[in-house]
């Protein structure tokens, strides 16, 4: 039985500054701009989902806040259109997204959590564990910011607690969200707890959204692991790797699959050709 096909849009919310050695060591100094963009993903019969919603005016508030400024100023962020603003431009309600693909807890991919309402949340077990026990600098220091969930997020939770379905090249096993081979999730550990990816099969072939397994593709490709400064924000170093690893290997095994980091310029260039 083939898989159901889904069409997949990506939403530029904005972008933060950093050096291009922090996102991929030994790349230079250079100031880059570091996107974070949402994905609408439109499903023939579950509707408008979304991976990731970017960043938010609800950011933009908490940054008036301490512990929260602080964030603000490790990564200097510029606002664009948040998520919701995209979707009401082309004529979907912020009611009607019944799904919210939480790929990992980092501010910079939660910030619209709170825009809509009628949402549940799907989030791996790690990561939902997290959101739960975080808070003040501890959570901040991890790029986790406690007020941009909504005060429900538990409660409307979809948690993945296991993943038993057909895998990836090195990636492993999947989670099979709608059952149909549309959107499988599948487990990119190192960079936060509980990271989440996407393989999407779309009529123009088949997406990985890979979120931050690796922060370009230039890094998956080299094995390039972020700056030592970056360390303190990492959840596992070995795993990091490892799946930078994966990620490669995959590439080689599946190269038909377009791999998508979320901020990666390669991305955003993809996001305004399609």
């Amino acid at each position: 039985m083939s898989a159901t096909a889904v069409t997949v849009t990506l939403l530029d919310t904005g972008h933060c500054s950093t050096r291009a050695s922090l996102i991929a060591a030994g790349t230079g100094w250079a100031t880059v701009a570091c996107a974070a963009p949402a994905f609408l993903i439109r499903h023939p019969q579950h509707g408008p989902l979304l991976f990731d919603t970017g960043y938010g005016p609800h950011l933009r508030e908490a940054f008036a806040h301490f512990p929260e400024r602080l964030y603000h100023y490790a990564t200097p962020t510029t606002f664009g259109t948040p998520a919701v603003a995209h979707l009401q431009q082309a004529g979907i309600a912020a009611g009607s997204v019944g799904t919210v693909i939480v790929s990992h807890l980092h501010a910079d991919h939660c910030a619209g959590l709170r825009d809509f309402p009628a949402a549940r949340f799907v989030i791996s077990a790690a990561a939902l564990a997290l959101q739960q026990q975080m808070r003040g600098f501890a959570a901040v220091r991890r790029g986790i910011v406690p007020a941009l969930f909504p005060d429900d997020f538990a409660e409307r939770a979809q948690v993945v607690h296991t993943f038993t379905d057909a895998a990836l090249p090195h990636l492993g096993p999947t989670h099979d969200l709608f059952g149909d081979g549309s959107v499988r999730l599948v487990p990119l550990p190192g960079h936060a707890r509980g990271q989440l990816g996407a393989l999407l099969h779309t009529a123009d072939g088949d997406l990985l959204l890979c979120a931050d397994g690796a922060w370009s593709t230039r890094a998956w490709r080299e094995q390039r692991t972020p700056h030592w400064l970056t360390f303190a924000m990492q959840d596992d170093l070995a795993a990091l790797r490892t799946t930078l690893r994966a990620l490669r290997e995959f590439a080689a095994a599946r190269p038909d699959v377009r791999i998508l980091p979320t901020h990666c310029p390669d991305t955003m260039r993809w996001g305004a050709a399609s």
